[in-house]
This record gives C-alpha cells, structure tokens and sequence, in this order.
C-alpha cells in the first residue's frame, strides 16, 4: 500500500475499472432490456444487485484503506461475480430464452 504507483500501475488499475464498469453495466442494461427474456432479465438483475455494492465498497476501500488485502479480495469478488454472470447469461440464451 505504500509503494509508489508507477504508470504501467495506473494505466492497468484504468482499464480493470473501465472493465469492471462495462460488466456491471452490462448487466443493468439486461435486466432494462425489454427483448430480453425473462430468466434472462432476472439473472442480469440478480449479479447487478449483488455486484453494485460491491463496486461501491471497493472503491470506499480503496479511498479509506489504500491498496491492500481488503481491496484485492472484494475486487476478486466483484471478478467472480462478473464470470459467473457471464457463463450464466450464455447458458440462459443457449438453453432456456431460445425462441
């Protein structure tokens, strides 16, 4: 946490927050999306509402606590979250939104 943040630091920290925020977004734009199914929408509704807090409480943690084992381990998290969301969404299309 008291190491210097060299550019390749801040340049990669960017990007994990712009992805992390297209996912999240990803998913309230599903659960608003009417011509998504139903399954499909709850699901997306479901990881929003899970993963939102959390995208708030790591960036609360990095403002309070700085860089350290509190932060990488909501960030794992809010990753879990995202790939979880991502597998379930593609099985809900494949096998039960087929129209």
């Amino acid at each position: 946490p008291f190491e210097r943040a060299t550019v390749a630091d801040l340049v990669h920290g960017g990007a994990s927050i712009a992805a992390t925020a297209a996912v999240v977004l990803a998913m309230v734009a599903v659960t608003l999306a009417r011509d998504a199914g139903a399954w499909l929408r709850r699901l997306s509704a479901l990881a929003a509402a899970v993963a939102l807090p959390l995208c708030a409480a790591v960036g609360l943690a990095m403002l309070l606590v700085g860089r350290g084992t509190l932060v990488g381990v909501l960030e794992r998290v809010v990753l879990a979250i995202a790939v979880l969301w991502g597998v379930a969404a593609a099985t809900t299309v494949g096998l039960v939104d087929r129209r």
